[in-house]
């Protein structure tokens, strides 16, 4: 089928005609709007500006309390052949406990190198073999013993030997009734004493001396329950809390020192339990 083509000037008049009839009936013509063009994004061809850094606002900090760290425990353990100088080695103020094992047959040594007091003995010609436990109170202003500092470990002997040395922060502990028993030099052992009045009870075989002691886990002066000599069998009564200023040990942790060439056994009770 053909197409039938109109002469333009017959196309124009009908367009007038009809705006003419639309504008007579109040109607409006509304201008076609263009189209919105949608493009797919490729990713791969897309780039994001980088963004603007934006400044940092820190809000004023409320004061805090200082807190000052406590000093790191020491905790070594060494071992050698001979005569040997090691460290230097950090203390703290508190308890120093020093476990040694020697199987050499001459005397045995141990000497702390260094602080104020330049030497300080620990274990001072024992004869061997030797396997025993030292206590050392450390404190400032301990005129017969360790300051707080660092010191170097001196060891005269002509075998092997082992020691281990710690320092710990006492959080628990026995409470009387105790019972320990042992030979040679010990104890170490951390007991727990409440304010009250006990009783010890100690007996001793050898020639030599002995002397039984608890050291204060905050590091103060070791108080001195028992000294003997040879043969020994008694009791002592102590307190614990009240007294003048260093007078009795007050309620908290320590640790027993018990210094001896021979057999002990050591009980404490409390009087005041029920």
């Amino acid at each position: 089928m053909g197409l039938i083509k109109l002469p333009m000037a017959m196309v124009l008049p009908a367009m007038t005609v009809a705006l003419a009839a639309l504008a007579a009936c109040g109607g409006t013509a509304d201008t076609p709007s263009p189209a919105a063009t949608v493009r797919a994004l490729d990713p791969a061809a897309t780039t994001v500006p980088a963004a603007s850094p934006r400044p940092t606002i820190t809000p004023a900090a409320s004061p805090r309390p200082t807190i000052t760290p406590a000093p790191r425990q020491l905790t070594v353990e060494l071992e050698g052949d001979g005569p040997e100088v090691l460290g230097p080695f950090a203390m703290g103020a508190g308890v120093l406990i020093a476990f040694v094992r020697y199987e050499g047959e001459s005397p045995f040594s141990m000497t702390f190198l260094g602080g104020e007091k330049g030497i300080v003995k620990s274990i001072e010609s024992s004869p061997g073999p030797y396997q025993g436990e030292r206590v050392h109170s450390v404190f400032e202003g301990n005129n017969e013993g360790l300051l707080p500092g660092d010191y170097k470990v001196e060891i005269e002997a002509n075998g092997p030997w082992r020691l281990r040395m710690f320092q710990e922060r006492a959080v628990r502990g026995q409470s009387p009734k105790i019972s320990l028993s042992g030979s040679g030099d010990g104890g170490g052992s951390w007991l727990r004493l409440d304010e009250g009045h006990y009783t010890m009870t100690t007996s001793h075989t050898g020639s030599s001396g002995f002397t039984v002691e608890l050291f204060d886990s905050q590091g103060l002066p070791p108080y001195r329950i028992v000294q003997a000599a040879g043969e020994h069998e008694g009791t002592q009564q102590f307190t614990v809390g009240g007294g003048a200023p260093g007078e009795n040990p007050q309620a908290g942790f320590y640790a027993m020192g018990v210094r001896s060439e021979g057999d002990w056994e050591i009980t404490i009770t409390n009087n005041d339990a029920p």
